[in-house]
């Protein structure tokens, strides 16, 4: 008995069936685990949005090359945000203020115009507005911030040499015996030079240790014998 086309497909559809079925649920894992990471980078970039030089923050930006892929069509909006938010942050910041303050303002749009695409990439529902001022920063950590953003450019520009450490003394240390000491011996080296009388000089024997001989008045007599 010959076996007909609908027997043989039967036999096919039940040995590649478990195959195709295995297959198709590691193909699901897959997307499900990279949509998974997409979500939560995501959700990083939007909770540390205040706080922008945080690690994790930066760690973020830097795998959205690898979690959104050139491959996938729908990621194309947001690669391009991309490009254009990390092509601005290498942007050095002008000495004009009011420069400084529009290249910010633009960094801001740019920003929020990223966190947009890949919230509509992934299907949150968000507009720019919501994303660009539902956020909440404690002002201390906003002074946090720009106290390490100072210390960073200062610590940069000395060490580079385009400035110098300011220093101010304050007070110096005093020792009233030195003090009077000093006092004494100024005093005699302005009388011998108002005199003009010739220098004493004590002369030692030589033997050590050496002693140290004070300088004497003018109206005192050298030993010459030390």
């Amino acid at each position: 008995m010959e076996a007909s086309s609908t027997d043989w497909a039967v036999v096919m559809a039940t040995l590649v069936g478990p195959v195709v079925a295995v297959q198709l649920q590691k193909y699901l894992e897959r997307w499900r685990e990279g949509n998974q990471r997409r979500e939560n980078l995501f959700k990083t970039l939007m909770s540390t949005r205040a706080a922008r030089l945080s690690l994790n923050h930066v760690a973020a930006l830097n795998m959205i090359d690898i979690e959104f892929p050139a491959t996938r069509k729908r990621f194309k909006k947001v690669r391009s945000a991309w490009k254009a938010y990390r092509s601005h942050l290498d942007e050095s910041d002008p000495e004009d203020l009011q420069v400084r303050a529009l290249l910010y303002a633009k960094r801001e749009d740019l920003f929020t115009d990223l966190l947009y695409e890949m919230g509509s990439a992934l299907e949150f529902d968000f507009d720019k507005t919501q994303i660009g001022k539902d956020v909440y920063s404690t002002v201390y950590q906003g002074k946090v911030e720009a106290d390490q953003e100072t210390i960073r450019t200062k610590l940069v520009e000395i060490l580079t040499g385009r400035a110098t450490l300011p220093m101010k003394v304050l007070d110096f240390p005093s020792d009233p015996e030195f003090i009077k000491a000093q006092t004494e011996y100024l005093t005699l080296i302005a009388e011998h030079l108002k005199s003009g009388k010739p220098w004493p000089v004590a002369i030692s024997d030589g033997e050590m240790p050496r002693k140290v001989v004070p300088l004497r008045s003018p109206d005192q007599k050298a030993d010459a014998t030390g």
